[in-house]
């Protein structure tokens, strides 16, 4: 197994993300949600384009910038992928029943 070695500038910058997308939870979560009540009416495909999401999600976080605001957006962006495939998931296990 191979030891992922991080410089101690490495290190810092890593946790510095790490808190920055645990300081942004809440608006995450604000994000998330309505991101999917916007797009309650579209079709699964164009809820999940990735452009969409990102483009809805990054007005929350316009008070970050650089490669912390790319962070959470990316974290946002997946969150919302994650409840739409779960929900999705559940739709097709429903119709096979």
């Amino acid at each position: 197994m191979t030891d992922v070695v991080r410089t101690v500038e490495q290190e810092a910058a890593y946790l510095h993300l790490i808190t920055a997308r645990h300081r942004e939870a809440h608006r995450i979560n604000d994000a998330v949600n309505a991101y999917l009540v916007a797009t309650a009416d579209l079709p699964f495909e164009a809820r999940r384009e990735l452009g969409r999401r990102k483009e809805f999600v990054t007005p929350f976080f316009a008070h970050l910038t650089g490669i912390e605001q790319a962070f959470v957006v990316f974290h946002a962006a997946l969150r919302v992928n994650d409840i739409l495939w779960a929900a999705e998931r559940e739709r097709r296990e429903s119709e096979d029943a």
